[in-house]
C-alpha cells in the first residue's frame, strides 16, 4: 500500500487522456483509472473503479448558472449556454426534451429539423447582439422565468431657462428646445423689448451638449456595473 500513489485529476473530461492511478470526480462520486482511458466515462468498470461514492447527485438536469471554467473546459454534464443544437435522440437531446413543457417555453427550447434529422437546442444566455443577459429575480406573477427585459436606466432629467436660442431650433438625442412664448427673436431688457435678427445680432449662438463621459469614468453601448466574465451553463448530467 505504501507505493500506490493517487493522482488527483479534478472532475472528469471527456478530452483528457488519464493512466493508471488517475482519480477523477464524476457525478459526486471519486472514480480511480484502472489503465490508461480517453473519452470514456467512469461508469465503465472496465476502465474506472469506484473509489468513493457520493451520497446523491449535486445537481439536477435543467439547473442553469454561472461557472468560472472556461467553455472549452467545463466539467462533466454542464453544456454552454449559448443555443447549441443536438440531436434530439442523443444523450444530450433526450435530457433536454425530459424538461417540462413549461421549462422548454420559458427557456425557448424547441425540436427543429436540421439536414433531415431532429435537434433541440439548449437555452442561450446571449441577446442577438452578442451581449450577455443579466439575471435577476422574479415573482412568477407578474414576471415568469425567462422573461426578457431590454435595456433601460432611470429618468435623467433637466432643464436649462432663459438660453438664447433662435426660433425654430431644434435640440438632439436628449435635449428638447422649447419655441419662444412671446413673438419676435429678440431678447428683452428691463426698459422695454430689443428685437434683433439672426443676421445682425452681436448675442452670439450657443451649443448645448450632455455628454455622460464627463462625469463617469466609461461610457458604452450598454448600462452596465463593475463585473467579472463567467460562462453561463445548464446542467444536462450526461
Amino acid at each position: 500500500m505504501g507505493n500506490i500513489r493517487f493522482n488527483w485529476c479534478g472532475e472528469y473530461n471527456s478530452s483528457t487522456t488519464y493512466t493508471k492511478d488517475d482519480v477523477v470526480g464524476f457525478d459526486g462520486s471519486a472514480f480511480i483509472a484502472k489503465k490508461t482511458v480517453k473519452n470514456i466515462n467512469p461508469n465503465n468498470n472496465e476502465f474506472w473503479d469506484l473509489m468513493i461514492a457520493g451520497a446523491e447527485k449535486p445537481y439536477i438536469v435543467g439547473e442553469q448558472k454561472l461557472i468560472a471554467f472556461r467553455a472549452s473546459e467545463l466539467p462533466h454534464g454542464w453544456y454552454f449556454r449559448n443555443g447549441d443544437n443536438y440531436l434530439l435522440n442523443s444523450p444530450q437531446g433526450r435530457a433536454l426534451n425530459s424538461l417540462s413543457a413549461n421549462y422548454k417555453e420559458d427557456h425557448k427550447i424547441t425540436i427543429k429539423v436540421i439536414n433531415g434529422q431532429q435537434h433541440i437546442n439548449v437555452p442561450t444566455a446571449f441577446s442577438a447582439d452578442g451581449r450577455g443577459y443579466f439575471e435577476r429575480s422574479v415573482d412568477g406573477s407578474k414576471r415568469q422565468v425567462g422573461n426578457i427585459e431590454n435595456d433601460a436606466i432611470r429618468n435623467i432629467w433637466g432643464k436649462l431657462y432663459n438660453v438664447m436660442q433662435w426660433r425654430g431650433t431644434a435640440g438632439a438625442g436628449a435635449f428638447h428646445v422649447g419655441e419662444p412664448s412671446t413673438n419676435g427673436s429678440g431678447l428683452n431688457n428691463r426698459k422695454g423689448n430689443a428685437v434683433t435678427h439672426p443676421n445682425d445680432s452681436d448675442f452670439p449662438e450657443r451649443t448645448i451638449t450632455f455628454d455622460a463621459s464627463r462625469v463617469v469614468q466609461v461610457t458604452a453601448n450598454d448600462t452596465r456595473p463593475l463585473n467579472i466574465g463567467m460562462t453561463p451553463v445548464i446542467y444536462l448530467g450526461v
